[in-house]
């Protein structure tokens, strides 16, 4: 009786979470679920920093020198080959528009920066891919290699759920991001760092593509490179 409790908890506690991202609007919402996610962990475990990922590296800077130029290659794989072929599937251009404000102005990213790093790179990682791979397993029964499996295709689901000002074609994109992330993490030691800057370098560098316009050169390669 005291597991099917503990099971059901875990998954209030995903659907609190939830009704949260969908009923409150607010531009910090991200940063209002992590701390409500931390709080969650918290009372869930006695260790909630080792429970999100959160201890520190081994080295910090195999860390970074993995993370950098692994956010650089998903960059790449994200512009050239998984958003033309996508769009290719689904014939809807991904809406990028909540984005453009930025092009052309230095001063409007720099300012997006901390934002990117604290709300993207870090919240994000630890709510989707930390907090619900591990509390999904919980509900599942543990982390058996089925429960660790359908956590992280459901928290990728999620991930490109939440990214739905996208538009259906950027959602699909964002979840296959997210299952490479959900992998990297569950699959990869659990440390949530190199997640981290592995997000936050991919997302400087997209953002970076907007402010020069180069987005459009990437976009033009991409759909040469799948001409469907």
């Amino acid at each position: 009786m005291h597991d099917v409790l503990f099971r059901l908890r875990q998954l209030c506690w995903i659907a609190l979470v939830a009704a949260v991202f969908a009923l409150i609007d607010t531009d910090f919402i991200i940063f209002l679920v992590a701390l409500i996610v931390i709080a969650i962990v918290a009372f869930e475990t006695r260790a909630p920093l080792r429970a999100l990922g959160l201890d520190r590296p081994r080295s910090i800077a195999r860390t970074l020198a993995l993370g950098i130029p692994a956010g650089f290659v998903m960059l790449c794989f994200s512009k050239l080959l998984l958003t033309p072929l996508v769009e290719a599937i689904t014939r809807i251009p991904r809406d990028l528009s909540a984005f453009e404000d930025i092009r052309g102005d230095l001063s409007r990213y720099l300012v997006l920066m901390p934002r990117i790093w604290l709300g993207a790179a870090i919240c994000e990682e630890i709510v989707f891919r930390a907090f619900l791979i591990g509390r999904l397993e919980a509900a599942f029964g543990g982390a058996s290699r089925v429960a660790t499996l359908a956590a992280v295709l459901l928290s990728s689901a999620l991930f490109g759920l939440a990214h739905a000002y996208q538009g259906p074609t950027g959602i699909l994109i964002t979840a296959t991001l997210g299952l490479i992330f959900a992998c990297v993490y569950a699959y990869g030691g659990r440390n949530l760092w190199l997640n981290i800057v592995v997000h936050g370098v991919y997302d400087t560098l997209s953002l970076g593509l907007v402010l020069t316009s180069l987005d459009r050169t990437f976009t033009a390669i991409g759909h040469k490179l799948v001409p469907f």
